[in-house]
């Protein structure tokens, strides 16, 4: 081979290594977020909304284990979600299970006991409701039109409202009405929980939660705490 042939097959040879090291890099992380699945919608938040920053968080991660310093799957996620992003928040979707006592004679009274199991929310009142996913809110959204998901809850501006879709059991088998509703028929429910502690707020079907939402839209609040 001549000395310009060797000249030019210099470069693409390094690009391709360089292209090969980007990939293997690339390969290390998804298989670490593989180990990690709870983690993998915020990795997917993460390049999809901030793309750019991510990658370069992720970048540093892996340089600094190169180098010798500890670089944990810790590290890692916090890489992908950013430093604004406080890894508990990055938690939230971890499935709520269990039973929760009423937390005042209120709640005792209209509803009893508490229990999730699965998608499933169940009351010791008799009610039970199969729900769906809707979307996260935040406490200083309203719910109603002067009303704010932090000031009923008493919880922080940023606090993460679960809202859940109430859904039937079948497809032959509608949503019934509930008493708790006042004989209508349940449309979602909004869930806080903080550590030990559950709020629950139901609204009635056809009914959307936001500002324009009317005031009878909410057919109840209670509180619970974990057994």
């Amino acid at each position: 081979m001549t000395a310009p042939a060797r000249s030019r097959t210099a470069p693409r040879q390094t690009g391709m290594k360089r292209l090969a090291g980007g990939l293997a890099f690339l390969c290390l992380v998804l298989f670490l977020l593989a180990i990690e699945q709870k983690q993998a919608v915020e990795a997917w938040r993460a390049v999809r909304d901030d793309a750019v920053p991510a990658a370069g968080r992720t970048i540093d991660w892996a340089v600094q284990g190169l180098s010798g310093q500890a670089a944990d799957m810790d590290g890692l996620k916090q890489a992908m979600v950013g430093k604004d992003a406080p890894l508990a928040a990055a938690k939230t979707d971890a499935v709520l299970s269990g039973e929760f006592s009423p937390a005042d004679p209120e709640t005792r009274d209209a509803v009893g006991s508490l229990s999730f199991l699965g998608a499933a929310v169940r009351f010791e009142s008799g009610d039970s409701f199969a729900t769906a996913p809707l979307r996260i809110a935040l406490g200083q959204e309203r719910y109603a039109f002067d009303q704010t998901f932090a000031d009923r809850m008493d919880a922080p501006h940023d606090a993460q409202i679960e809202l859940r879709r109430i859904v039937p059991n079948s497809p032959a088998e509608p949503v019934a009405p509930s008493a708790l509703c006042g004989g209508r028929v349940p449309g979602g429910i909004a869930l806080l929980h903080r550590r030990d502690r559950v709020d629950l707020m139901l609204f009635r079907a056809g009914a959307l939660v936001g500002p324009d939402a009317p005031p009878d839209a909410l057919c109840g609040h209670w509180r619970f705490n974990a057994r």
